[in-house]
């Protein structure tokens, strides 16, 4: 008896000290972050509660703060929790990426966390995205952790996206990385055009399908996603982002800004002065969109490899597409608006027939020249060294064969260009000369490209109405300018045949010389995609394509 007794002294003594042990609480902390879908701005409020470890519900124990600034940072203080796990919720008025303004109502984002292990917490759509879906996996017996790790997983693989390094709660859409650019393309996309009604609409379901099997089978609200982005990206085909590049310098240009397309989202983020740059998100959403295509995924390993897009949702079923390495580019394809009557041009050297248009006072080729120059100085190329790329889209010359500076037709470009190497010898080209063109045509000087603008209404509008036939170009003077992509000596063979716009050699030179330095001379060269004219001054290490016009 007296045994027993002592016995049950010291199983009660031990259940004490394990349910002590259990309550003992974590220590009161300080846990910072930024609360984003675009930001959540000043006076919108967090909350912070905690979690049963083992239920998820919440224990009643909760703290209040608010967004401290229009960048979206929170800091919350309080007494100590008893459990690790906490959930915290904000609710307020937030910057819509896609509009660049302020949300028309307010919305609510959560997060979950493991409060022992950081003290910094990020709340943003991809947090809220996992939410439910970490409950459903704990509530099958899965811990906090591996739901966690499952749950976000799951969530960028139903994205088109591999899996992130980063937590989601570390994630920032205006730092740099991988996974940062995956979280800003994420809200992007699923903002598309709802306004803020429409988009809790939209990530209310989507966080419900996720949260049953991790996946989204909401094919039709995907597809009008995908649809969106790809007329984004279609808007910003022909805009250069770069206003930084060393190689040439404008002479003339009229390059309208694209305002549908995600150069101009990126604009208006960076607008909001919270950050000096932005993780390269456009490269997801193309993934997402080439994804529900039916693309597959694009990389160095198939560039140059074509698709179809197959999805029966789609009114784009049947585009083709090409690789270039990173993105899948459509390849354009329509109908000509040109009703005239072409003329033809036979190349007493080879044979080769090319069609001829008068535009205005000139006669212009109408094809890219494909006229093979070979000498021990320079020669011709054709795009990625495929002849069906010289078949379909004409030859590239290095300035030197442009010009002919073996003299082989004429004088006008003797010794001009040296090997396609950036040199000085520029200076000697006389314009208007035959270079390598057929006899009666010569290579088109810089006036004489200013001319066929003017011609078809001014270089605002000639872009359009001379680009070869699609959605943006409408080829009406039989022009027919189209890409036979071009080659850098040093970075090889750039851009993809039958792409975008066209690039072209004149027979203008144009110094460079600074006072006290030697001469220089470059080459001008004329750019002409839909929408933009752009005359550039290049060194010469290029090789592009040749039009010719009748003497």
């Amino acid at each position: 008896m007296k045994n027993s007794l002592i016995l049950l002294l010291i199983a009660l003594l031990f259940i004490g000290c394990s349910e002590s042990a259990t309550n003992m609480p974590i220590e009161a902390r300080k846990i910072e972050g930024v609360s984003q879908k675009g930001p959540f701005i000043t006076g919108s409020t967090v909350h912070i509660m905690e979690l049963n470890e083992t239920t998820m519900l919440q224990t009643g124990r909760m703290f209040k703060s608010t967004i401290k600034s229009d960048k979206g940072d929170f800091t919350i203080e309080g007494d100590a929790f008893y459990s690790k796990y906490a959930m915290i919720e904000v609710n307020g008025y937030y910057r819509n990426e896609v509009t660049g303004l302020k949300s028309s109502g307010p919305l609510t984002l959560n997060a979950i966390t493991d409060l022992s292990k950081r003290e910094n917490v990020n709340v943003n759509l991809l947090t809220h995205l996992e939410f439910e879906r970490i409950k459903h996996l704990v509530s099958k017996g899965k811990t906090i952790k591996d739901a966690k790790a499952q749950a976000e997983r799951e969530i960028l693989k139903t994205m088109a996206m591999d899996g992130s390094k980063e937590a989601f709660e570390d994630l920032n859409i205006f730092g740099s990385g991988e996974g940062n650019a995956k979280l800003l393309a994420i809200s992007i996309l699923l903002q598309g055009d709802e306004d803020v009604a429409g988009f809790t609409e939209r990530i209310g379901k989507l966080a419900m399908e996720l949260a049953e099997n991790g996946t989204w089978n909401d094919s039709v609200t995907r597809n009008a996603i995908a649809e969106w982005a790809f007329k984004k990206e279609r808007n910003d085909e022909f805009y250069d982002e770069s206003e930084d590049d060393n190689l040439y310098f404008d002479i003339v240009i009229t390059k309208p800004y694209s305002k549908q397309g995600f150069f101009d989202i990126r604009k208006k983020i960076l607008e909001w002065g919270f950050s000096d740059s932005l993780p390269n998100f456009r490269k997801y959403i193309s993934m997402f969109w080439a994804d529900n295509f039916g693309l597959g995924k694009c990389s160095n390993s198939n560039m140059g490899d074509t698709a179809l897009s197959t999805n029966p949702l789609s009114p784009n079923i049947g585009l083709k597409f090409v690789c270039d390495g990173t993105f899948w580019i459509y390849t354009h394809k329509g109908t000509s608006k040109y009703k005239g009557e072409f003329g033809t041009l036979t190349d007493a050297r080879d044979g080769h027939t090319y069609k001829t248009v008068q535009i205005g006072e000139q006669v212009w080729m109408a094809e890219n020249l494909n006229y093979d120059y070979q000498t021990e100085i320079t020669h011709s190329l054709c795009h990625d060294n495929k002849q069906e790329n010289c078949d379909a889209y004409g030859r590239l010359y290095p300035f030197a064969a442009a010009v002919d500076s073996a003299g082989l037709f004429g004088d006008g470009g003797l010794g001009c260009g040296g090997s396609g190497f950036k040199d000085n010898s520029a200076g000697n080209l006389k314009e208007s000369s035959r270079g390598v063109c057929p006899e009666g045509w010569h290579l088109p000087s810089k006036g004489e490209w200013e001319q066929l603008f003017t011609t078809v209404g001014g270089i605002d509008k000639a872009a359009k109405v001379l680009s070869a036939a699609d959605e943006v170009g409408t080829d009406e003077y039989g022009f027919n300018a189209f890409d036979a992509g071009m080659h850098t000596y040093g970075s090889g063979f750039l851009g993809i045949p039958g792409y975008s716009g066209s690039i072209y050699w004149t027979s203008t030179p144009y110094d460079m010389t600074i006072s006290n330095v030697e001469p220089d001379f470059r080459s001008t060269r004329v750019e002409i995609v839909p929408n933009m004219i752009d005359f550039q001054v290049n060194d010469l290490g290029y090789a592009v394509a040749v039009r010719c016009v009748m003497d």
